[in-house]
């Protein structure tokens, strides 16, 4: 797990707080995360958005696997979405922001070299 997924988990768990829930209150529920996670998700401060589930792992009972095709991202969307990830991660937690600037900053650059 990377910053860049953090990044879109974040992204996920804001939509989701604000649109399920308005109190602000975490609805993505993350089942049994191992501590190197939830470190993460502390540090980074979007441990909040999140609500962390400890237990058996539920049947799937009444649930159905949805077949996604496979994705082909571009070179650019991969960018893209590398960077809106990071800025999410400042932009949530300023204490991020020494963190992944020159991430960000690298990210805007390839982006103008795309085109």
């Amino acid at each position: 797990m990377d910053s860049t997924f953090l990044g879109v988990m974040a992204g996920l768990g804001l939509k989701f707080s604000g649109e399920r829930n308005p109190k602000g209150q975490a609805t993505l529920e993350l089942l049994n995360p191992s501590e190197r996670v939830s470190d993460m998700l502390d540090n980074l401060g979007i441990l909040h958005l999140f609500k962390i589930v400890r237990g058996p792992v539920p049947e799937p009972n009444g649930m159905n696997r949805l077949e996604q095709p496979a994705a082909t991202p571009d070179k650019k969307e991969v960018s893209r979405t590398c960077l809106e990830a990071h800025r999410l991660l400042m932009e949530i937690n300023p204490d991020n922001i020494p963190k992944f600037k020159d991430v960000t900053r690298f990210l805007e650059e390839d982006l103008k070299k795309q085109g």
